[in-house]
């Protein structure tokens, strides 16, 4: 399911920090502790577990700001709002994730990105629920917030974890096995797969096919999560437009989940696009 924030700013020219993800993303889970707590702390402790990995299986886009601006406040950078609107589209692949979320919107109304310098806050006016495309084995897609795609390898005993670029060979490689890995962490935690539709489920056939970048610019962002904490990390992500072949269920996980990594940190939101000319093809 997804749906689309039209916010409003609480006053005049505020501040919000560049790095403004994870507040967004822990305004989402707060929202979804206001309508099931004990929820929001397994969602936001664990989510779905296979092996080692953990997925929360929700992302969402960058906020669009209708006028911004650049500024500095103690030696950091901050964008400063001149517009009166934003928007903010969020896309979650759990139905009973969504419905908490949005029920807890009934109380808490209040969008608020921050940091150690800044509070600013947005009203939520309006929530538009937006359709799903039809999945099929061969879409169209471009990004909403950046793709991070990374792999690890190991130099003198020590491991170390690199961030791929959409043209490195590899990409496709990681970009299909992260899909493969939540496909099989709905499974083992017994998800009931008829939230699919009608595509059909063959183990032989989920992965991806194909994978092609369209025309236009890829764009690197690198984007800090938890800054000026000890836990500060820094994810570098792209934004660019693809098409993918391959099982639709794969597609919509990557769809309604986010594609790549860190889809809870607001990372790897797309759109369906329906034409090339989109990126100039």
């Amino acid at each position: 399911m997804r749906i689309k924030l039209s916010l409003k700013q609480g006053r005049a020219n505020q501040l919000i920090p560049i790095n403004y993800q994870y507040a967004i993303s822990s305004f989402i889970y707060n929202t979804i502790a206001t309508s099931d707590n004990d929820y929001s702390k397994w969602l936001h402790s664990s989510g779905l577990i296979s092996g080692s990995k953990k997925f929360k299986m929700f992302t969402f886009s960058k906020l669009y700001l209708e006028k911004s601006e650049v500024t500095d406040l103690y030696e950091k950078k901050y964008l400063k709002i001149a517009g009166d609107k934003a928007e903010l589209t969020i896309s979650m692949l759990s139905q009973k994730t969504m419905e908490n979320f949005i029920i807890g919107m009934f109380e808490n109304k209040i969008l608020k990105i921050f940091d150690r310098n800044v509070e600013s806050s947005f009203y939520i006016n309006t929530v538009e629920l937006i359709p799903e495309p039809a999945f099929k084995d061969v879409m169209t897609f471009r990004t909403i917030s950046p793709i991070v795609i990374s792999k690890k390898s190991e130099h003198n005993g020590k491991i170390s974890e690199s961030y791929l670029s959409p043209e490195d060979v590899d990409y496709k490689k990681y970009f299909s096995n992260n899909l493969e890995e939540k496909l099989i962490a709905l499974i083992q935690n017994n998800i009931d797969l008829n939230i699919f539709g009608d595509v059909n489920i063959n183990s032989e056939i989920n992965s991806i096919e194909s994978f092609e970048i369209l025309k236009g610019n890829i764009k690197s962002k690198l984007i800090t999560i938890k800054e000026d904490s000890i836990e500060e990390t820094k994810l570098r992500g792209y934004n660019f437009g693809f098409k993918v072949k391959g099982n639709p269920i794969l597609i919509k996980i990557g769809y309604e989940a986010g594609f790549g990594k860190s889809g809870s940190m607001g990372f790897g939101c797309v759109e369906a696009v329906k034409s090339l000319h989109a990126f100039g093809g």
